[in-house]
């Protein structure tokens, strides 16, 4: 059977973070430091309340904002669509991304991806928490760089879920055990989309 696989986007192959920090910087002309988590619901560090919700509605004039992007790494997306491909997996890829100006964030983010290398893509906007979708489809691994999307991959489906980190020294979250006891969670720890293939191509 083929292995079914859903990538993350914004962090794991595109990089918003970097946008955000530039358009947070001439917005509010500050220095900002870019947080590991970023996304519509875990934004930029340094900004209140206010000044992550004019950010965002900055972000949403933008025309086709979601086609801007760069990827995390350099022909990430190639080598996913290659591997995939020679293995036979089923890829998808999911996000949260809000609307912006111009075409649906579904419709940019399939033209990103084939755009980078990845003909006729398999996108899914989603509302609802990342387990409760992999359990839906059916899905053998998750990758995704937020520890509370892969934590639910955990509560609420059987998928494998992939953490993946970039940082120096990751954060590696723990599950409670007890009144006194920690254990590490059950995520599989990547800190590139190669890594992360070879744990997929092993699971394959």
């Amino acid at each position: 059977m083929s292995l079914r696989v859903a990538f993350d986007i914004d962090g794991v192959v595109a990089d918003l973070r970097s946008v955000l920090v530039r358009q947070a910087e001439v917005l509010f002309g500050r220095a900002l430091s870019i947080a590991p988590d970023v996304d519509a619901d875990h934004p930029l560090e340094g900004l209140n309340h206010r000044e992550r919700k004019r950010l965002w509605r900055q972000i949403a004039t933008v025309e086709n904002f979601w086609e801007t992007l760069e990827e995390t790494e350099p022909g990430a997306v190639a080598r996913i669509a290659a591997i995939a491909s020679a293995c036979r997996w089923e890829v998808l890829f999911v996000t949260k991304r809000p609307a912006t100006a111009g075409d649906g964030a579904q419709t940019q983010t399939q033209r990103w991806l084939r755009d980078k290398g990845f003909p006729l893509p398999a996108v899914y906007v989603v509302r609802r928490s990342r387990g409760a979708i992999a359990d839906a489809l059916g899905l053998d691994a998750v990758v995704d760089d937020q520890v509370t999307n892969c934590l639910d991959v955990v509560a609420d489906s059987h998928a494998r879920p992939l953490l993946l980190c970039r940082e120096e020294q990751p954060r590696v979250p723990t599950v409670p055990g007890g009144p006194a006891v920690t254990r590490p969670a059950p995520l599989t720890l990547v800190r590139s989309i190669d890594e992360c293939l070879e744990v997929l191509e092993a699971m394959h």
